[in-house]
């Protein structure tokens, strides 16, 4: 009976898995670029931004993507290990997440089966005065045992480990190269960290067309477009235009109690500028 539902539950997968996971099953028929940055910090740490920790952005990645890196300064080898450790994690969460939702349908007829198959035999084999609680403790406790068996079984499945092995290809081809755009957001960032607090907030307000002006345009939106997933929270939503007096109390306040990464939010509003001027 399990062999003959495990069989049915296969048909199902294969429906739903044309019709209920549209994401994955784009085709690109076009090159898509994509870039990561490094950023090295005046502190000498490191800093990676990359679209990855979007929810579903891995699965979508495929041999039309070119992901290339780039860098001002050469970023350490236990940075870029560190990196690729982090980038495998991401892989395993993310495929983790797509087998457990397009399995979730199969595994749940199944053990919904299961349960009626175990409440109805203990019904009629077992005997006692509350007949109902006994069944139904057992046919429950059966069939969230069998989903969670199942579970583990797509989590260790041939399309699974396939998903993860061409992801982790697309992630080994990776290199990185030496940018200057990178440089200057580099140059700059480093000088924000330099000056103190109070200096920075003022060089906020004041216009700059000089940076970045012979920059790749889409270099600066990629940049953008992940800084502004960081910064992305309520409190600096108001902060990306112009800033009034009460305004940059609250910045400076924030940047007292370290609440904000001001040098890096300084560097973020020169970008969103220079887009928009």
């Amino acid at each position: 009976m399990l062999l003959a539902l495990l069989a049915i539950s296969d048909t199902v997968f294969l429906k739903y898995e044309v019709t209920g996971w549209p994401q994955t099953g784009i085709v690109m028929q076009k090159e898509q670029n994509l870039t990561i940055f490094h950023i090295y910090r005046k502190d000498g740490s490191s800093v990676f931004l990359h679209p990855f920790s979007e929810p579903g952005f891995l699965l979508k990645l495929d041999d039309n993507f070119k992901i290339v890196g780039k860098y001002g300064h050469e970023p350490r080898v236990e940075s870029l290990t560190m990196f690729k450790n982090d980038l495998y994690r991401l892989i395993e969460s993310s495929v983790k997440r797509w087998i457990s939702d397009i399995r979730f349908i199969p595994r749940f007829i199944i053990s919904a089966v299961v349960f009626l198959i175990i409440y109805l035999t203990a019904a009629v084999v077992v005997r006692d005065p509350i007949p109902v609680i006994d069944e139904l403790a057992l046919a429950l406790g059966g069939s969230i045992a069998l989903f969670f068996v199942l579970s583990k079984k797509d989590q260790n499945s041939e399309k699974s480990s396939k998903k993860r092995l061409d992801l982790r290809l697309i992630m080994d081809k990776i290199v990185f190269e030496e940018d200057e755009f990178v440089k200057e957001v580099e140059e700059i960032l480093h000088y924000n960290e330099s000056i103190d607090k109070s200096s920075l907030i003022e060089s906020i307000l004041i216009s700059d067309e000089k940076s970045f002006a012979n920059s790749n345009p889409n270099d600066i939106k990629q940049l953008i477009s992940y800084l502004d997933t960081h910064f992305s929270g309520k409190i600096y939503r108001k902060k990306i235009g112009s800033l009034d007096k009460l305004e940059i109390i609250k910045l400076s306040k924030w940047a007292e109690d370290n609440k904000i990464d001001l040098s890096l939010f300084a560097m973020y509003r020169r970008l969103k500028k220079r887009i928009t001027t």
